[in-house]
């Protein structure tokens, strides 16, 4: 636009200066009349020009302000664009980093969440761990609790079956923590010196097989001596006390078994002159040595 405004004034400087010469050459006579009318005419249409390249002049001066003025408008919303943009990406950043925050708690919380399942998880296998220890616990109790009963029935039912063999002393009835003990003497079962039970070893057998054929007991049938040696020709039946002993406890087992007590349930086994239950040094002593045990326990 500034080269616009140069070519424009220079147009009337020019004609500004012909025109002085002009009529200088007029004045100092040096130009005839035709000339100079022709001089006139030129400068007229100078003049015109002068005035025409002045409006035009004008008209590009406007417009250049107009532009001006658009330019500085331009400019200024340029800058308040530019500020808008700076403040709507501010906003766009802290929005941003609101967003991560709130993704980062969101994390937090999912893996606070996890956590507490996995707490809950255990929480619920411990508790039902428990529950079924509890069950488990409840179950044996129950199953303690029948055997006792049973136990303690069958105690009752021993005692009043054989009550005149235990008012005779013949046999001993123990209740124990872990069942019942039936301490039968040898006097009541056996003949001196044999292992085949007697008319009343019989008896009392059969007494009791009644009493044992339905509990949820295992029986040891266990049979002892005294310290006696085995003498004479018996040794050739019974080596020792051991063989003895043996022989008795399977007399007792096989008439259980007869009388039909399930034989899963027997055990027949020898403690010859072992465990004895006083002193050997007198007859009485020796007699009470020699017996067999019926022992009651839980099943396996």
């Amino acid at each position: 636009m500034s080269g616009i405004q140069t070519s424009s004034y220079n147009w009337p400087v020019r004609s500004l200066a012909t025109t002085v010469i002009l009529l200088t050459l007029f004045v100092s006579g040096c130009v005839s009349s035709s000339k100079y009318e022709i001089a006139l005419e030129q400068n007229e249409a100078l003049q015109e020009e002068l005035a025409s390249l002045t409006n035009q002049l004008k008209l590009q001066q406007n417009k250049v302000n107009a532009l001006e003025k658009q330019k500085k408008q331009l400019e200024s919303e340029l800058s308040s664009t530019t500020e808008k943009l700076q403040l709507t990406n501010q906003e766009l950043d802290a929005k941003n980093q609101e967003l991560a925050d709130a993704q980062q708690q969101l994390a937090d919380i999912n893996n606070q969440l996890i956590a507490k399942n996995q707490e809950l998880n255990a929480t619920s296998q411990e508790l039902m761990d428990k529950q079924q220890a509890l069950a488990d616990t409840t179950q044996k109790l129950q199953a303690t609790a029948d055997y006792v009963s049973k136990t303690n029935k069958l105690y009752d039912d021993l005692v009043s079956q054989l009550s005149t063999e235990l008012e005779a002393n013949q046999i001993k009835i123990q209740e124990m923590k872990d069942g019942v003990n039936v301490n039968l003497s040898e006097n009541i079962l056996f003949s001196s010196g044999s292992a085949k039970l007697n008319a009343s070893g019989q008896d009392v057998i059969i007494k009791v097989s009644e009493k044992l054929k339905d509990i949820p007991h295992q029986i040891i049938v266990a049979g002892f001596t005294d310290n006696i040696p085995i003498r004479g020709s018996l040794t050739n039946f019974y080596p020792t006390n051991w063989e003895l002993a043996g022989a008795r406890a399977a007399s007792v087992v096989r008439l259980l078994e007869k009388q039909g007590v399930v034989s899963s349930k027997l055990t027949a086994v020898s403690y010859g002159e072992n465990k004895a239950v006083t002193s050997n040094d007198t007859a009485d002593g020796r007699s009470q040595n020699r017996r067999i045990e019926i022992h009651l326990r839980p099943a396996e």
